[in-house]
């Protein structure tokens, strides 16, 4: 029994992200297109709803709002227990401004939200983003919160758009959003682009010699499903199940339904590279933040 799900409804998306597992650098999907069925989603829900609190849609490899039936998903969550907070992580230009009212008159719970994932402003957010359209995402955005529901400003710095945070944390103020977050993320040792720095040089961690594991996933007593219905310990040991990019090909061993099992058993003893990477006690995901900032 799980108190968090995280679902990723979709395969599918508008954008074309560099550093996205869907794609090889920004170049040709390669994963197959499809988004989670309703049962699905009904079944994973209903097995856990004596101790459910949370359901947020994002994903490894397609936008949520790409999702046909995602609306149609968060009615029947609402419907069956309006308690349960529902979250949304998206670029913003998919759907347009009367799909936007819609969903935000379904997130009226008090904790309910939507990430807006943007990278700057016009002349820098398709940098990253490519393929999105800055004008449709303000309006999108605009039309979502004029309807009284709440939206986090998610922001990934790249020296391009370094010179933009404190003018993005002012517009997402000026536009009501709840809150603005900014973070610099940690996929360089996998990437690399002409057009697309870093901020600061570099640090090369060696994530080998992670002993130390605070394993996120059971702390928060969550799981992870994805666009076909499998389920995986967390989003990361699916990224690298479908991206096929762990470092030993531990994980490539296993099916989906194993790995439920072994991530487990191995976290003390020998814990699979990406758990180093994502769990570590001193070096994780966390470190990436930069700004939490509450506006609202």
């Amino acid at each position: 029994m799980k108190k968090i799900i995280h679902f990723e409804p979709t395969s599918k998306c508008n954008a074309a992200c560099p550093m996205c597992a869907r794609n090889v650098n920004g170049e040709g999907c390669i994963v197959s297109l499809g988004d989670l069925s309703l049962e699905h989603f009904q079944i994973q829900v209903t097995k856990n709803i004596k101790t459910l609190e949370k359901v947020f849609f994002c994903g490894n490899v397609g936008d949520p709002c790409a999702d046909v039936n995602l609306l149609e998903k968060i009615s029947w969550i609402k419907n069956i227990q309006p308690k349960i907070v529902v979250g949304i992580n998206t670029n913003g230009s998919i759907r347009n401004t009367k799909w936007w009212k819609e969903c935000a008159n379904l997130l009226t719970g008090q904790y309910d939200y939507v990430v807006f994932s943007i990278d700057g402003l016009q002349d820098t957010n398709h940098i990253y983003r490519v393929g999105v359209q800055f004008k449709k995402v303000m309006e999108n955005v605009q039309a979502y919160i004029n309807e009284g529901a709440s939206a986090h400003w998610d922001m990934l710095v790249f020296d391009h758009n370094k010179h933009q945070v404190e003018q993005c944390k002012r517009l997402a103020r000026n536009m009501g959003f709840t809150w603005f977050r900014s973070k610099e993320t940690d996929r360089w040792d996998e990437y690399s682009f002409e057009h697309i720095k870093p901020v600061n040089e570099i640090k090369v961690i060696d994530y080998t010699v992670v002993k130390n594991i605070q394993c996120e996933r059971n702390h928060e007593q969550s799981t992870f499903v994805d666009y076909k219905g499998q389920e995986f310990p967390c989003c990361h040991i699916a990224e690298v199940y479908h991206a096929k990019k762990e470092r030993n090909n531990d994980i490539l061993q296993f099916t989906p339904e194993q790995l439920m099992y072994e991530y487990q058993d191995r976290l003390d003893s020998n814990p699979f590279f990406v758990c180093k990477r994502t769990c570590g006690k001193t070096v994780n995901k966390r470190s990436q933040w930069k700004q939490e900032i509450q506006l609202q």
